[in-house]
């Protein structure tokens, strides 16, 4: 495969970082126009659409009329205007769109032309532009994006029935595409803001629900009374079967512990929705911790699940009773099911399988994980005790005995540069001595160092920090590269600085070698716990990170704090 090809490929896949990281290798040898292009697409994917613009600008002054650079600048100004919602990107975006369609005729960049006229508050050439789309289309009956264009342009022409029409039909060539039928409602998401757009059309394109999953396991042999006992399987399975089918939900985040866990997922997996997988530890201690108890058919159902759907491991390592791990999950699924529906601008839904019983004790494993849930009023709740027929009250349980401090706990890492000016560096290591939450472990390397904390709010602390003491004065952005990830690691007692290795430090460090100096990046997991913090941070979707031993790679996002800098 050519290197062009690679290049197209991994931004196919989604590999933004790694397509930039390797086409800037191929420009520093000299490369041909269609590399300068795809470096700049991937720049822009990359979540820093204002470094494209800069430099494919100065690529288009030799390439005037050259279609496809113009496409991939119309692209990037499109981003822009979204991102900032200034009408100065939405004309550009018309313009540089326009000329490719007049060159090309092609109906891509002759229908966004025609929206980001409207956008721009210039209907009349939008409707223009809209017209001579339609001209060019040659089967919308049986192309998906050549029908959701002429639905757009019958849209921007406010032919109100035909653009009904053409969209419905786009929905029903769609099927079960997710990708394109949400591409579809966020430009539907983002024309709503300027024209008026049939409510049958946005409830068509409307994307599925996302739901998040916690529930009792099986009652365990020894439980000494009844509260998910194994003869009422069926009625719980039936339960959650209902809830999935009566909010339409497609897109489901879940363990895989026998008992709830298992039973949504194969819910999930008979109303034909998605599943993501997600395990705390190494396999062989999950299903001994969490599945075997209940029987050899659990482990059967646990296995079949995981060799058919992609699982993603917090760690590769063993169990060694570090509960702390199971809490971390939890946060993860919440988080990420967040994540998911902040791309379709809706709220996620929790589903859980938890006794209303449990919930008048003090203490209890699903009912304190279910508080975690951002979004209460989002919350179905399937009960089992209505399933039994004894019933009887439950003394609240003692308190459990404190747990020792754990030699392996789970630390918030933070990787970042040193600065080119050893003073600013001297200055970074004082802040870190005199802060009110320093790190539980250091370690510096040769040009870059990795510290761990106990929290996630110390973590991004110091990521402040790290952005206030290496920005040189009269810089409006920093400089250095920060990576963030999640994991245990074990530390030596008495020791802060120390040689960490582990998985958890392998990946924030294999993050680091893809991230964009003046910017934070954090691994999906990371992302997806700061997603519980409300609106306090955006993201913008980077790349994916391939990790041994994971049949699905970690997404990678860039992470903004608002009122922070940290471009």
């Amino acid at each position: 495969m050519s290197d062009i090809s690679q290049l197209e490929n991994l931004i196919q896949l989604g590999h933004y970082a790694e397509a930039r990281t390797r086409a800037q290798d191929l420009l520093h040898n000299g490369a041909d126009l269609r590399v300068k292009q795809l470096y700049a697409l991937s720049l822009s994917k990359s979540g820093v659409p204002e470094a494209a613009q800069e430099y494919l600008e100065t690529i288009i002054r030799d390439h005037p009329d050259d279609p496809e650079t113009m496409g991939i600048l119309g692209s990037i100004y499109k981003e822009l205007f979204k991102k900032n919602q200034s009408s100065k990107y939405a004309i550009l975006a018309r313009d540089t769109y326009d000329k490719n369609f007049q060159l090309t005729k092609s109906y891509y960049t002759g229908i966004n032309a025609a929206s980001m006229s409207v956008l721009a508050g210039q209907s009349r050439r939008g409707k223009e532009i809209a017209q001579e789309v339609l001209s060019v289309l040659k089967d919308p009956e049986n192309d998906f994006w050549e029908a959701a264009t002429q639905a757009e342009a019958y849209l921007l022409l406010k032919e109100r029935p035909k653009a009904v029409e053409a969209y419905l039909h786009a929905r029903k060539l769609a099927v079960t595409d997710w990708g394109k039928i949400n591409s579809v409602y966020n430009q539907l998401w983002l024309l709503k803001h300027y024209l008026p757009v049939p409510n049958e059309v946005i409830k068509a394109f409307s994307p599925p629900v996302v739901v998040a999953f916690v529930g009792h396991m099986i009652d365990h042999p020894n439980r000494s009374h009844k509260r998910f006992p194994p003869e009422i399987e069926t009625n719980v399975k039936i339960a959650l079967l209902n809830a999935l089918r009566t909010l339409n939900a497609k897109i489901g985040y879940c363990s895989l512990a026998c008992g709830g866990d298992i039973l949504f997922a194969e819910a999930m997996e008979e109303v034909g929705g998605e599943l993501n997988l997600f395990l705390p530890f190494k396999q062989s201690d999950f299903i001994d911790v969490s599945v075997r108890f209940a029987g050899e058919h659990w482990v059967e159902r646990f296995t079949r699940l995981v060799n058919k759907y992609p699982v993603t491991y917090l760690t590769q390592e063993a169990y060694e009773g570090h509960a702390d791990l199971f809490l971390l999950q939890t946060s993860i699924i919440f988080g990420l099911s967040v994540l998911r529906s902040l791309g379709n601008h809706e709220e996620p839904t929790l589903i859980s399988v938890l006794s209303e019983r449990d919930r008048k004790r003090k203490m209890g494993g699903t009912r304190d994980t279910v508080a975690l849930w951002p979004f209460q009023k989002n919350h179905v709740t399937v009960n089992p005790d209505v399933f039994l027929n004894d019933a009887p009250e439950i003394t609240p349980e003692q308190p459990l005995p404190l747990q020792p401090v754990s030699d392996r706990p789970v630390l918030y890492f933070v990787c970042c540069d040193f600065s080119s000016d050893n003073k600013l560096n001297t200055a970074l290591l004082s802040e870190m001595e005199t802060s009110s939450l320093p790190p539980v472990v250091l370690d510096m390397r040769e040009d870059y160092m990795v510290a761990g904390f106990k929290t996630l709010f110390s973590a991004i602390e110091f990521c402040e920090v790290v952005s206030k003491t290496l920005t040189k004065p009269f810089q409006k952005t920093v400089t250095v590269r920060i990576s963030m990830h999640v994991g245990p690691l074990r530390i030596n007692a008495g020791e802060t600085k120390q040689k960490l290795s582990g998985d958890a430090i392998e990946i924030v460090e294999r993050l680091h070698k893809l991230a964009l100096p003046g910017s934070i990046h954090a691994t999906g997991i990371v992302a997806a716990i700061l997603a519980l913090e409300g609106k306090k941070y955006t993201f913008d979707y980077v790349d994916t990170l391939p990790v041994p031993g994971n049949a699905k790679a970690l997404d990678v996002f860039k992470v903004h704090k608002h009122h922070v800098v940290a471009s």
